[in-house]
């Protein structure tokens, strides 16, 4: 009877745990999105490096984008990243990364005198030797203008 009570009880106990994501509270909800931000002067000395193909996608042979939207502080914070668009969670996730792991730090404090809201797009494609995929007409769309490639190359075993 007492293991029977203590089966009962971890069951309302774990059975009554949720599992849904609370709502993120964005810090910058009100703030317009300035697109094409990262093209004027004052962002010039972030290195902005690409993404990294995800596995998952290569060994899927998987090609997409995904845009993201995030706000950069005064002192070269990054806040509220968003996903705007994406054709794979595997692709939001890696382009989220990326982006918190820019070197912000390295940059002057207040290049801007406000929070900016921007957007940035990621294409995940693959080069052939023949094209490159910054010359391809994708047939999958994001927006943003503001992109960043992460090439992949697929190798075929015989």
């Amino acid at each position: 009877m007492k293991n029977y009570l203590l089966l009962a009880g971890s069951l309302f106990v774990f059975g009554c745990a949720s599992t849904e994501e609370k709502p993120v509270k964005l810090e910058y909800a009100d703030l317009a999105v300035s697109y094409n931000e990262m093209e004027s002067a004052k962002w010039q000395q972030l290195e902005r490096f690409p993404a990294r193909y995800p596995k998952k996608a290569v060994i899927q042979a998987k090609e997409g984008c995904a845009t993201i939207e995030y706000v950069i502080t005064p002192q070269n914070e990054i806040r509220d990243i968003q996903v705007v668009a994406s054709t794979n969670p595997v692709f939001a996730a890696a382009a989220k990364d990326v982006i918190t792991n820019w070197h912000w730090n390295e940059l002057a404090k207040n290049i801007t005198d406000k929070a900016v809201k921007t957007q940035t797009r990621f294409d995940f494609c693959f080069d052939t030797p023949e094209q490159s995929c910054k010359k391809l007409k994708p047939n999958y769309s994001c927006p943003s203008s503001d992109i960043i490639y992460s090439t992949g190359t697929r190798v075929v075993k015989y």
